[in-house]
C-alpha cells in the first residue's frame, strides 16, 4: 500500500513515515498543502493521511479539490481535539475517517486496516457487499441479492451499516461505534447505538437477508454472515 502523509509538523510527519515503513507500507510526505496536492496529482496513492491545518493550502481545501476532480483515494484526516466543525465538514467533503491528535500509532494502523478491508469489498459500481447484503455507498440503498428487496437508509443508518460491513465478523464495542458514527466530541450516549442497531436490524429483516447483527453482552455488536 502506497501512503502519502501531508503534515507540516516535521517530527510527526517523519515519525508517521517511519512507523508506516516499519509496518511494511510505502510512505512519503509533504510539508505543505500545495506540495501535497501536487504529489496527489502526479502519483497514485492507496491512502492519504491529511492534516487539516497546513501552510499554503488547508487540508479541507485539498480534500474538496481532489473530490471535485473525481479522485476517490481514501483520506484519513488529522484534526485538533477542539476541531469538531472541521471533523464534520471533512466527513461531508468525503473524508473516510479521522484521527484526533494526539493519537497512538496502533490506532492509526487499525484505521488503515479498516479502510483497506472496506475498499476491498467495494466494486467499480460503488457497491459494498457482505454475503447477500449489498450497500450502494452513493445512493445509501441497502439491498438483498436473494430477495431483490431494496431499502433506503438515513445518514446515521448508512454510516453504521458501512462501518459494520467493513468490519464484518469483528466485534465492535459501543464506544468504537459511538466515536465512529457520532464523533469523538459527541454527547451521544451508548443507547443511541442500540437504537440505531435496532433500526437497521429491522431493515435487514425486511430485506430477508441471511446476514445478522448479534449483540455481545457487555461489549457491543458483531455482523455475522
Amino acid at each position: 500500500m502506497n501512503i502519502l502523509v501531508i503534515e507540516d509538523e516535521n517530527g510527526l510527519r517523519e515519525a508517521l513515515i517511519k512507523s508506516l515503513s516499519d509496518e511494511g507500507y510505502q510512505a512519503e510526505g509533504a510539508e505543505d498543502g500545495d506540495w501535497g496536492l501536487d504529489l496527489i496529482r502526479t502519483d497514485v496513492y492507496d491512502l492519504i493521511i491529511l492534516d487539516i491545518m497546513l501552510p499554503k493550502r488547508s487540508g479541507l481545501d485539498i480534500l474538496s479539490t481532489i473530490r471535485n476532480e473525481k479522485n476517490t483515494t481514501p483520506v484519513i484526516l488529522l484534526t485538533a481535539r477542539s476541531g469538531l466543525n472541521d471533523k464534520v465538514k471533512g466527513m461531508d467533503l468525503g473524508a473516510d475517517d479521522y484521527l484526533t491528535k494526539p493519537f497512538e500509532m496502533e490506532e492509526l494502523f487499525a484505521r488503515i486496516r479498516m479502510i483497506s478491508r472496506r475498499t476491498q469489498n467495494i466494486d467499480t459500481d460503488h457497491l459494498m457487499k457482505v454475503s447477500d447484503l449489498t450497500l450502494n455507498i452513493r445512493t445509501y440503498e441497502l439491498s438483498c441479492t436473494e430477495t431483490g428487496r431494496v431499502v433506503k437508509l438515513g445518514m446515521k443508518e448508512f454510516r453504521l451499516m458501512e462501518y459494520m460491513m467493513a468490519n464484518a465478523g469483528a466485534v465492535l464495542s459501543r464506544e468504537q461505534i459511538t466515536e465512529k458514527i457520532w464523533g469523538f466530541d459527541s454527547e451521544a450516549e451508548y443507547n443511541n447505538v442500540d437504537v440505531y442497531i435496532s433500526f437497521i436490524r429491522k431493515k435487514i429483516s425486511f430485506l430477508g437477508a441471511t446476514v445478522r447483527i448479534n449483540a455481545i453482552r457487555g461489549v457491543g455488536y458483531t455482523m455475522n454472515v
